[in-house]
């Protein structure tokens, strides 16, 4: 994936998507969470920001699958209420 419809976000998730090295993986995770979080700071004065934070929605469940089914960090209690 090559091209971004929000660049800004989706690139960082990408990179820690694609990233194989288990040692590098948090702080690619990392650097996605620290860019979806400033992008959801910032449509919160959008008018459309309801349309773009589903897709950020997104993103955040796709981070969580890999915090938890490749680098095995525990989520007793998060998310509950929106499991798959």
């Amino acid at each position: 994936m090559s091209n971004f419809q929000y660049p800004s976000w989706q690139h960082p998730l990408q990179e820690a998507l694609d990233e194989t090295d288990l040692q590098e993986l948090p702080e690619k995770l990392y650097a996605a969470e620290a860019a979806i979080f400033q992008r959801m700071q910032e449509l919160t004065t959008s008018p459309d920001g309801h349309y773009k934070s589903e897709a950020i929605r997104q993103a955040c469940k796709e981070l969580l699958k890999i915090q938890t089914q490749r680098l095995n960090w525990p989520i007793d209690g998060m998310l509950s209420d929106s499991a798959d």
